[in-house]
């Protein structure tokens, strides 16, 4: 039997609840007209759809028609820039909302535009408490079929990304006898590591852009399908792009829709957990719970305007336009990026970083500053073959703090401030990634993907130090790396490396820092002589107002254990995390985070350190002895 074109608005949206968001500028409650079943929404009453904040994702409150109308408008818009289309429910909050590790990705600016609706009975539940007026919730899987009928009556191009081939030939076939006057240009259905890889993502957003399709239907799962769209959906030409999950399982009849009964009582979480336990009860029944705190706890009637930092603010005078290519700016001059390094018996491996550097200065102006710890001449007579580099003897080992903090006393003015260490070696076009990136977020700091020797990916991602996370990372380790956040500081999760994101901080080997973050954040704090130093600096960036952000183009190599290691070593790492809490947690849970690492230590006193760290954090009369900043001679500066 063929599908009604036009389907009443009624059985569409069976499940219509209270809700209310504030466009942006515009207060909440801005009336929406009276009759909730025209079909005939006017483009006064789209424009003037108010957004609301849930959960820290705003969200547009639309009537169905509304919806369609801007959706189906939009993809017969030749001039507007791509529009990505979400419904909101507690899985997007808990991937996007307040405190999630995507915040911020489907911010503007950025190529594609958002229009994320309403979907899931609590989201739509605190709209109404914020509000004061009840909306429906549209998922995607409700809007796609007279979505299909509008698209077939405009004549509109229709492309589908995501699902098996299996799912793909089934629709396919259906849509021969039910709606043959669909265009359907293109069915793609791309390997998961594809969707991984940078350069194959965008093959695939080049073959698609080949097909033209008006609009592309993203069905890959919440996260990746937002994250995919957020960064290649510009480059497929489609004009909308439907992030609509699991719509090609419904279009094919591999999942049931929950009946009438339980959307009315808004149990069709339960009806999908019944039929898929084994995939969807941790979403549920696990993450779902904390997704709802943070709807309850961050949710709004107003959404602000984002305001961005103007690359104004990163500007500095040109250099000296007639330098070679390759070759450094002087100390005394100003550049796009100052290289700040911080070197301890480091002669073998300056060389490759340096050599590493002077390709990025082929396109990025680069001054290079040296602050050398070591005992010896060995360092400083290696970057003696490299004139153009500025090198500072600070007269003794002061850290890796005290050590940067040498460095910037002659770095001069710059930009930004690229902070590295010294068995780094920077992959072509890493520093102008991380540039750009922090142009278009306004970043006060991003981090790059670091890369061990045999090309894997350092987890190099950290989230805030508190209390459960540190008894988390007691208890587990590196095991159970599948862990809520809230029981691990590192992001172990390979997602994460993927897709750019803001983070709470990073392992300090590189950190490229905005001369408006370092202005206002001033010198590292060296009570932190090595370890923690950068936990510290991170936590001063976000609390001036700053984001920090990774860049997953921004790739490099690190040789890691350049510090060493010793029993003191992994005393003072432990010691260190105790001093950041006494910092900054307050008495009580800073006595509560000690505890957590001294159970940490006595889990491991069969490892090689353990048992001095275990000692060094339950007796304080200790940290004296363990190493700290020393002063042999006067510093040599140039």
């Amino acid at each position: 039997m063929l599908l009604p074109k036009i389907m009443p608005v009624g059985d569409l949206l069976h499940r219509a609840v209270p809700h209310f968001y504030p466009r942006r500028g515009v207060p909440a409650g801005v009336p929406q007209g009276e009759d909730h079943h025209s079909v005939a929404a006017s483009a006064e009453t789209v424009a003037k759809a108010p957004w609301v904040n849930l959960g820290g994702v705003p969200v547009k409150l639309m009537e169905a028609e509304g919806a369609l109308r801007e959706i189906l408008d939009r993809a017969g818009s030749p001039d507007a820039p791509p529009l990505g289309v979400c419904s909101a429910n507690l899985d997007h909050i808990r991937h996007f909302g307040t405190g999630s590790r995507w915040i911020g990705t489907l911010d503007p600016p950025a190529p594609v535009e958002w229009l994320t609706l309403i979907d899931g009975a609590p989201l739509a539940t605190q709209a109404r408490r914020l509000t004061s007026k009840t909306w429906p919730r549209l998922a995607g899987s409700d809007l796609i079929h007279p979505f299909l009928a509008g698209a077939a009556a405009r004549g509109l191009r229709l492309g589908f990304l995501g699902g098996s081939e299996e799912t793909q030939k089934l629709i396919a076939s259906k849509f021969v006898t039910e709606r043959p006057e669909l265009k359907v240009v293109g069915w793609w259905a791309p390997a998961r590591s594809t969707l991984g890889d940078a350069a194959a993502s965008r093959r695939l957003a080049r073959e698609i852009r080949a097909a033209s399709p008006d609009v592309l239907i993203v069905c890959l799962g919440k996260p990746r399908q937002e994250l995919w769209i957020a960064e290649y959906g510009h480059l497929t030409g489609a004009k909308v792009l439907l992030a609509f999950g699991a719509v090609v399982d419904f279009l094919a009849g591999n999942v049931r829709r929950a009946p009438s009964w339980a959307s009315s009582h808004s149990l069709e979480w339960a009806w999908r957990l019944m039929l898929e336990p084994r995939r969807l009860a941790r979403r549920y029944l696990v993450e779902g719970p904390e997704a709802y705190v943070k709807l309850r706890t961050a949710s709004s009637s107003d959404v602000e305007p984002r305001k961005l930092l103007s690359s104004a603010a990163y500007a500095v005078p040109e250099p000296v336009p007639s330098r070679a290519p390759g070759s450094f700016v002087p100390a005394t001059e100003a550049a796009d990026v100052a290289v700040v390094v911080v070197t301890y018996n480091n002669a073998d491996d300056v060389g490759p970083l340096v050599a590493s550097l002077r390709k990025e200065a082929a396109d990025v102006s680069i001054k290079v500053v040296v602050a050398d710890n070591s005992p010896d001449e060995s360092t400083l007579r290696e970057l003696a073959h490299h004139p153009d580099i500025t090198a500072v003897r600070t007269g003794g080992n002061l850290g890796y703090a005290g050590g940067i903090n040498a460095a910037f006393s002659v770095a001069g003015e710059a930009g930004s401030y690229l902070i590295l260490n010294p068995d780094l070696r920077v992959e072509p076009g890493a520093v102008a990634a991380m540039l750009q990136r922090m142009d278009e977020q306004g970043a006060g700091m991003v981090v790059p993907v670091l890369l061990d020797d045999d090309g894997s990916i350092y987890p190099s991602l950290r989230r805030e130090p508190g209390v459960l996370r540190a008894l988390g990372d007691a208890a587990l380790g590196s095991h159970a790396k599948g862990r809520p956040g809230w029981l691990s500081e590192m992001d172990f999760d390979t997602e994460s490396y993927l897709h750019g994101h803001r983070v709470d901080w990073a392992t300090g080997a590189a950190l490229l820092i905005s001369s408006a973050a370092s202005e206002a954040v001033g010198a590292w704090d060296e009570q932190f002589f090595l370890y923690s130093e950068e936990t510290d600096y991170c936590h001063r960036v976000r609390s001036a107002g700053f984001s920090i952000w990774f860049e997953p183009a921004a790739r490099m190599w690190h040789e890691r254990g350049g510090s060493g290691s010793s029993p003191q070593l992994t005393a003072l790492m432990s010691v260190n995390r105790v001093r950041y809490a006494e910092k900054y947690l307050g008495r009580g849970r800073a006595l509560a985070f000690r505890g957590a690492v001294l159970a940490a230590e006595i889990a491991r006193l069969n490892k090689a350190g353990h048992r001095d760290a275990a000692l060094a954090v339950l007796m304080q009369r200790r940290w004296e002895r363990l190493p700290h900043a020393t002063r042999t001679t006067t510093a040599a500066t140039p």
